[in-house]
């Protein structure tokens, strides 16, 4: 929070900077807004990925601007096109919008591209409202609405929900395709995924709807939206399945001031056969590793998600044996070791999600 502001000046000062930048930045919005028909809003290709062709002639675009330090202290980078005037303030003014986002220190990775339409489009493809590009932190955006249905505030969201996503970890899965991985695990993306209802990091015209990796950057979209207390775009680029409840915003929230990081190690000793119920909040890679103490001694291991057992080992005399499985869907799993020689004991190394 900036030192000597309530929050309720800080929204009200939010909502006047989208006011203003929704005015600054209008040199080109005319010939938008003359299309007038709506198509670009509900294009299967309204948001993209940034090419790599498209990201070299973006270095060498005409714009200016650069690092901005924003009230919060953190610094952010945007560049506008020529084709807007020079005016600091109207930098500054995104730079603020941008910091006013729920994020993380993803922040200072930023380097956003505001332009007219027509220049984004240039970039990110004809139909396209904007991109982002995972690899480089590049977000190309349209400095004015272009649309009825999506305020330039509301797009430049979701490609932040994008840059959130690639500075997030949700092993074994990209974030930046499944969403981040509380969010994903509550949206049931892995199962949808594995039952051909999902497409994770498909853009193309017959699978963009239910791409996970959209859902979660309008889900992100439409939490700034309502926090901010903007006007709220309407859902339509997306499928319905992926629009947030109370329980998904809260879970977005999460994972973006407080990103789950690794898995979690466990360590089980015991001796003699035992079955041990263990608890998968989230999905993910389990990795079970069980060692049997004793030259003689040997462990056969069943490892059961979902009522059916998805691995069945036996350690050699004395050795160990080590098992991957995923987490999908499943909010518990069981393993059930039985001795079958020796007299000795056995370590279990687990690591969960």
């Amino acid at each position: 929070m900036v030192p000597g502001l309530t929050k309720a000046a800080i929204l009200l000062a939010v909502a006047a900077t989208a006011t203003v930048l929704a005015q600054s930045t209008t040199a080109e919005a005319s010939t938008a807004a003359a299309r007038g028909d709506g198509t670009l809003a509900y294009a299967s290709s309204r948001f993209t990925t940034l090419n790599p062709n498209a990201r070299a002639r973006l270095d060498a675009a005409a714009v200016w601007g650069g690092a901005y330090t924003a009230s919060t202290g953190e610094t952010v980078t945007v560049f506008l096109s020529d084709t807007y005037p020079q005016d600091p303030a109207t930098a500054q003014r995104w730079v603020e919008f941008f910091a006013s986002l729920v994020h993380g220190p993803e922040i200072s990775q930023l380097r956003a591209y505001i332009l007219p339409l027509r220049e984004v489009q240039t970039f990110c493809g004809r139909q396209a409202l904007a991109c982002y590009s995972p690899g480089r932190g590049m977000l190309v955006a349209p400095g004015e609405s272009t649309t009825v249905d999506a305020s330039a505030e509301g797009i430049v969201a979701h490609e932040y929900g994008h840059h959130v996503a690639a500075f997030r970890n949700n092993a074994p899965w990209d974030a930046i395709d499944y969403g981040t991985k509380r969010w994903a695990t509550y949206m049931q993306v892995c199962a949808r995924t594995e039952t051909g209802d999902f497409y994770p990091g498909d853009e193309s015209q017959t699978n963009y709807e239910l791409n996970p990796g959209e859902g979660f950057a309008e889900a992100y979209r439409a939490f700034n939206e309502r926090r901010l207390g903007l006007v709220e775009s309407s859902w339509g680029i997306v499928s319905s399945v992926f629009q947030p409840d109370a329980n998904a915003l809260a879970l977005l929230e999460q994972d973006v001031r407080q990103p789950w990081t690794a898995p979690t190690s466990t360590v089980l000793r015991g001796k003699n056969s035992h079955t041990y119920s263990i608890a998968t909040p989230l999905d993910g890679s389990l990795v079970l590793r069980v060692a049997a103490v004793g030259k003689k001694t040997r462990y056969r291991v069943e490892l059961t998600r979902g009522g059916s057992a998805t691995i069945r080992k036996t350690t050699a005399a004395g050795s160990s044996i080590a098992s991957r499985a995923n987490v999908c869907g499943q909010r518990s799993a069981r393993i059930k070791l039985t001795r079958t020689a020796g007299t000795g004991g056995y370590t279990v190394t687990l690591s969960t999600p």
